[in-house]
């Protein structure tokens, strides 16, 4: 009894010395009289973000968005275009270099994309990174009571060395700690491509006792975002 009780207490300091997950919500909408199981195709845009938030340098964002494709990718039984794959292939159809307008103006060339999609996809998804933030606060100092494994050597009757293990309470003091909080909130929409119009979308809000942890977050929600479509998909 006294050694289960002491690899509990092993197992829940363990557990409370790893990032835990303070939240994760998502807010789902989507319309019910849309048939989404024919979709065939649907272009990915490239992840967008709010003004002056930066996440990441240019390298990490494009990791970033190739994960995001790679989930879409993986969960979804249809053809995935990305934003540049569109683009070459609207280019072709429209004798127009959107290649060359994405250059020099992104958001003009999306809109050309988004306007022309019904050519090439029967729906486009749009992502954008809402809240990218890194916080902290000091957990106070507290004791408790834990188990001490002790080991008393004696001799018994007949002069032979033996040894007693047994186990007390001892009062453990814990300091302050710094906790690290990273947060990230997204919000993915789906557009059918014939009227431009929406036909689900999530919020996702996550939140983590780690630092700096939101680039693991973004992958998760990403796959969580495309797995739930994909079923509405097949």
């Amino acid at each position: 009894m006294f050694i289960k009780k002491f690899f509990g207490v092993i197992l829940l300091l363990a557990m409370m010395s790893l990032p835990q997950s303070v939240s994760a919500e998502k807010t789902d909408w989507f319309d019910r009289n849309f048939n989404f199981r024919n979709i065939r195709t649907i272009i990915v845009f490239e992840v967008t973000s709010n003004p002056n938030m930066g996440y990441g340098d240019p390298i990490t964002r494009r990791n970033l968005q190739d994960n995001f494709v790679q989930n879409a990718q993986k969960n979804l039984r249809c053809n995935v275009m990305t934003e540049a794959e569109a683009r070459r292939a609207l280019s072709y159809q429209l004798n127009m270099d959107l290649d060359s307008l994405n250059y020099s103006n992104p958001t003009q060339a999306r809109y050309v994309i988004m306007q022309n999609a019904y050519r090439i996809a029967d729906a486009w998804v749009t992502a954008n990174v809402d809240a990218w933030d890194d916080r902290s606060y000091v957990k106070p100092g507290y004791t408790v009571w834990e188990q001490r494994r002790e080991t008393r050597v004696y001799r018994d009757r007949h002069g032979n060395r033996r040894e007693e293990t047994y186990y007390i309470q001892v009062p453990v003091t814990y300091p302050p700690q710094r906790v690290d909080i990273s947060t990230i909130q997204m919000t993915m929409q789906v557009y059918e491509s014939r009227r431009g119009e929406m036909i689900f979308a999530r919020k996702d809000v996550r939140d983590r006792e780690d630092y700096q942890a939101q680039k693991g977050m973004f992958g998760r929600i990403g796959n969580s975002f495309f797995e739930d479509f994909g079923k509405k998909i097949r």
